[in-house]
Order: C-alpha cells, then structure tokens, then sequence
C-alpha cells in the first residue's frame, strides 16, 4: 500500500463524528465549538494527538501528571469544547469529601430529604467529561471509592441509595496531577493504583512556544514576549540552583507570566515595575526581591526605584479621589459607610503607601489577593479603602479553624422560635 493513501484521514464512521487530530471522536450531545483563545503550538498539538487516540477507544481513564502550568487541565476541554461534550472538573485537597463526589441527602422544598448525586454520579450517569484534577492531593477514601470505576467492569456504586450506575457511553474520566516529591502534600499513588489508568507526562512548555501563546493571548509586542520569556527562565535555573524546597517554580511560574502580561505594560519601564510588584512584592527575604529586582532591570535595561513607584501611586488622581471620600465618610451612604468609621486618621506611612499600590494594580487586572503578614498592619484597612473608593460594599468574614464551608456558601440550620415566627408572618398578612 502506498505511503501516501496510509496517511490519509479514514472516511467518517458516521454523521456523529468530528475529525481531530487525525482521529474521528464521536461527537457529544452540544454544539461543536472552536475556542478562539486556546492557542495550539508544536507540542501541545503532540499531546492532543496522543490524548485523542485514547480517547476514541473510550475505554481507559486518562492521568495527566506534569509541572504546573503546563496545560493539563485546558487540552482535556479543548477537546470536550471541540467534540461537543459537557465537561465537569473537581479540584482534590486533602478535605475534599466523598460526599462531593457521590452525593449526600438534602432537603428539598417542601423539606422533605432527597438524594442529591454529586458531580461524579451526575457525569457516570450523563455522560459528562469529568477531569479530577489534583489527583494525588484526595484522601484515600476517595481514591478507594473509584476503584470501581476504574476497574473493567466499570460501575459506580451509591452506598446511600444502593444503586449501581453503569457509565453513559459518552462518560470520560480524566485525572491530573504535578509530581509527587517537587509539591508539597502531593502522595505517591500506588502502583496498583496507577495502573488503572492510561498515564501521559506533559513536560513544561518550550521557551520559543510559551513566547508565541504570550503574544496571541495578551497582544503585547513581541519583544516583551521575549523579555517575559527570558526572565522567567534566568530566574527558575537560578530557584533550581538553591536548596529552596520549591524548586524552579519558587520565583515564576507560567501563569504568573500570563499575569504579568495581562496587565499590558507600554513601555520597558512600566514592564519592570509591573514584573517588580508581581514577582519580588510577594516574597519575605530582602535578598530573594534583590535577586529578582537585578534580573528584571538586567533584561529590561532600567532602574527600578520602589520607593519613587509607590510615592507616584500616592500622588495619582485615584488617591485625590479616596481623600475626598475619606473627607465626606459622614455624609457617605449609610450601607457603604457601615464599618468604615476612623478611616479619616489612617497614616499614609512607605507601608501603606506600598500595600496601596500593589492592591491597586491586582483589582485594575482583576486578580485575587491573598494579604499575608502581622496582625495590625494594615490589610484589612487596605480593603475597606477600596470599598471606599470603588463605592462597593465590603462583606468582612472572620476565619478561624473551625470555619465551614456553610459559612461562605449557606446551609439549612433550624428554626428557632418557629411559632413566633409563624404568629408574626400572619399579623402582617393581616395588615395587607
């Protein structure tokens, strides 16, 4: 048989199917979608390649394990966006529940209990795409109740309800994970274990490719692109070099250089400052952001003056804007002003004027932020300032170990002095 009619695409299997990567998936119950913000390079096309001939068998469970930041997690949807198919993710840690997986009983309207299948049962049954990312951060009890599933027979099975639910043809289970020993908490899944799955290693991405994926997803020039590139590198051989446990990945990892893109510095100065505030702010020892200040000034070729950068910050017509609002906090909205009392006698001290910059650059780009140091200096005050600012209401919870996560979402608690209650509801019924 000729080479050339070998490397040529089989004929469809049928109207259900989409050609990708040179195989035909069966296609899910969505709409097929081309997602326009995944960018596809030499070796992420080398793993989506490998993924889809395991996937057309629709046998055998998936384990991603690789650095983090490598893309484990977004080639497995871009695969379900591109084949139509519903895809779930659950995030393991060392307290996730089994309930979380397979259910647990839950009142329903008219508070009668009912049983609630969790995320796993509701894909097993569907045919959802399930991703369990984090694999080897589950409890044990988790790993051992997919056992089951994993096996050949492939079956879940409710303790609650006892029902056996046999997999949708359409189910997929995939898991993914950073190697155990370089993270820590990560376990070492047993051999056993282990070989219940299909294992696949996504390596790091390439220099040359991550500049190509910074250019196409932020737009920034791609000169920048290449000074990202080549400071993440220099500062991750010289995190390998040291004996700090988090290895090449302590100073930089490949989000935090999406991030650092993201926020779309037009200059070589402003693309030191940002990468200054994003990478050497966050780390406790002088000599560690000395270390990352001299490699962002070396590539860029300028002089970053911490001190100038925050006092410019206080100078900036946002600040005039928080002054007079902290001026008027007595005529401000009531629902606003709630909890704000005294934050006209904040001393504007290096500190506060730091916290102040680096918090307003993280909400300007939309990211999370985690605030870690000793109590009363200033956290808390930074965020009720930029409820101040911002004219948005500041909910404040107060942590502590015994936080659940009720807590944050809701739950059902009982009723204290129902009659009462009742009583009260039909006096104003009445009324109307």
């Amino acid at each position: 048989i000729p080479l050339k009619t070998l490397l040529q695409p089989v004929s469809a299997p049928g109207n259900d199917f989409e050609l990708f990567q040179g195989f035909w998936i069966e296609k899910g119950p969505r709409a097929v979608e081309d997602p326009s913000n995944y960018v596809l390079t030499p070796s992420v096309d080398k793993h989506l390649r490998n993924l889809a001939r395991i996937i057309i068998a629709k046998k055998h469970p998936v384990l991603l394990q690789g650095p983090t930041s490598s893309g484990k997690t977004s080639m497995i949807e871009y695969i379900a966006r591109r084949t139509g198919h519903r895809f779930v993710r659950v995030n393991n840690h060392e307290h996730t529940d089994l309930q979380e997986y397979i259910g647990s009983y839950v009142s329903d309207a008219h508070g009668k209990l009912v049983f609630q299948e969790g995320v796993l049962a509701e894909a097993v049954r569907n045919g959802f795409w399930i991703v369990l990312d984090e694999l080897n951060l589950a409890p044990s009890e988790v790993l051992e109740a997919l056992n089951r599933l994993l096996d050949d027979n492939r079956e879940l099975f409710i303790p609650e309800t006892q029902e056996t639910i046999k997999p949708h043809p359409h189910f997929m289970l995939f898991a993914t994970q950073n190697p155990p020993g370089l993270y820590g908490g990560r376990k070492v899944l047993s051999e056993a274990f282990r070989n219940r799955f299909l294992e696949l290693y996504v390596d790091d991405i390439p220099n040359d490719e991550l500049e190509i994926i910074l250019e196409k997803r932020t737009s920034i020039a791609p000169s920048y692109c290449k000074k990202l590139v080549a400071i993440m590198t220099e500062l991750q051989r010289m995190r390998q070099g040291s004996s700090v446990f988090a290895g090449k990945h302590g100073y930089i990892t490949v989000r935090d250089l999406l991030r650092w893109a993201h926020r779309l510095p037009q200059s070589y100065k402003e693309l030191a400052e940002e990468g200054y505030m994003l990478l050497a702010e966050r780390l406790r020892r002088d000599e560690e952001k000395a270390m990352v200040k001299s490699v962002i000034e070396k590539h860029c070729k300028v002089t970053i003056d911490p001190k100038q950068m925050y006092e410019a910050t206080f100078q900036s017509e946002e600040m005039k804007l928080l002054q007079q609002r902290l001026a008027a906090i007595d005529n401000a909205n009531p629902e606003l002003a709630e909890g704000l009392a005294g934050l006209g006698n904040v001393a504007w001290t290096p500190a506060m004027k730091r916290l102040f910059t680096l918090v307003g650059r993280c909400l300007k780009s939309s990211e999370p932020v985690l605030l870690v140091g000793e109590t009363g200096c200033g956290k808390t005050t930074i965020c009720q300032l930029f409820s101040l600012l911002h004219a948005i209401k500041l909910h404040i919870v107060n942590c502590h170990q015994h936080t659940e996560t009720s807590d944050f979402l809701g739950g059902l608690r009982p009723v204290r002095g129902r009659d009462q209650v009742k009583k009260s509801f039909h006096v104003v019924v009445q009324k109307f």
